[in-house]
């Protein structure tokens, strides 16, 4: 549009005549947006040089239309490059109209093509492992919906933070970014290749829900789904461990932790006896589920996601025991625990380092 070209002109020539040492970059983004409206303004931002280049940044409008011109430093291009920020559009839909050194717009399109290659499916496990961490938000959202559930207006707020928390994320779980930004993420996603069960419906039955109960119940199943959708997807990329890489070693490790226990048996503090035993429950867990499924469970899933295998081998809730207080049963539980887990170890052929003496083990390092 003309507007916007001489709007952009005027930007350069300002640049040229009083900040020609302060910016190294101007860019401009979006080229790739899709139905580009006409009362909406090109998007450009600058990279300045020193405190001095920030002066330049100036919002604006002009007939009607917003312009912001804004500072960005190489350090939040650097987190857009690792896809740390759903917005790759303001590296990938880009083109560069004015840059003082060649070296900056080399840096520049280093940084393009470091996105392209987290794009391009080698990267996927650690963009579905983002993809959690801005899921795992969502929950916040669904606590504030329940808190204030008598104020509509405030939980059709907090579900519209759920929608874009959790459509950001599927965007990473899907190796994709929003080349339309705001405004535009909840419909872009839509047309993503892995969804949650029911993704368009749940979307349209919160946006359009008439109370408060329905909204929360309708976002309590898309976070639900959704939950089910990456776990699936992690499943796929799962990777066989061996035992002994997890294992060697680690009963020697841990008995450090199961003495504690004892000794907090011993003292009746079941503050501490409680911290140890929710540590050793869930990595022992995480472990044999790793060995057993190949993938890494963490607190971003549930304990009941990953605990069969535990339960099988060690057939304990040390945690229950904790709760009544039954300091003999607690010791047997203990006992019973660390038994199975020398046995475990021993059946895949580990040796382990436990010496009867301090002279059995001068031996055994002497000649390590």
């Amino acid at each position: 549009m003309k507007r916007d070209k001489r709007i952009l002109e005027i930007v350069k020539n300002k640049i040229l005549s009083d900040y020609k040492e302060d910016i190294l970059l101007l860019v401009v983004y979006g080229n790739k947006k899709e139905n580009e409206e006409e009362n909406l303004g090109t998007g450009f931002y600058f990279i300045p040089k020193d405190e001095r280049g920030k002066q330049l940044s100036t919002q604006f409008i002009v007939e009607g239309v917003s312009y912001d011109l804004f500072p960005i430093s190489w350090e939040r291009l650097v987190a857009n490059a690792a896809m740390d920020s759903p917005q790759g559009y303001l590296l990938l839909d880009t083109e560069v109209v004015y840059c003082s050194d060649e070296g900056d717009l080399s840096r520049f399109e280093s940084l393009k093509d470091s996105l392209k290659v987290v794009l391009s499916g080698q990267y996927d496990e650690a963009l579905l492992n983002k993809a959690y961490e801005y899921f795992n938000e969502s929950y916040i959202y669904l606590y504030n919906m329940y808190k204030y559930r008598d104020s509509i207006s405030s939980v059709r707020l907090e579900a519209g933070k759920l929608l874009k928390k959790v459509a950001n994320a599927l965007g990473f779980a899907n190796s994709q970014y929003y080349k339309n930004g705001n405004g535009s993420v909840l419909r872009d996603s839509l047309n993503l290749g892995r969804l949650p069960k029911d993704y368009e419906a749940l979307v349209n039955n919160i946006i359009f829900a008439t109370s408060s109960e329905e909204i929360h119940a309708k976002s309590l199943s898309l976070v639900e789904n959704t939950r089910e959708l990456l776990l699936s997807m992690k499943k796929e990329k799962k990777q066989v461990e061996l035992f002994e890489t997890l294992f060697t070693g680690y009963y020697e490790e841990l008995k450090k932790s199961i003495n504690k226990c004892k000794n907090a048996v011993s003292k009746q503090d079941y503050y501490k006896l409680f911290e140890l035993f929710s540590y050793i429950q869930e990595e022992v867990s995480e472990f044999i589920a790793k060995i057993e499924e190949g993938i890494w469970y963490d607190d971003r899933n549930a304990y009941v996601e990953y605990s069969k295998h535990f339960n099988n081998i060690f057939k304990v809730d040390l945690l229950e025991l904790v709760s009544q207080k039954d300091d003999k049963q607690i010791l047997v539980a203990i006992d019973k625990f660390e038994k199975e887990l020398i046995s475990l170890i021993s059946k895949n052929n580990i040796k382990l380092l436990d010496f009867k003496s301090v002279d059995e083990f001068e031996s055994y390092f002497r000649e390590k």
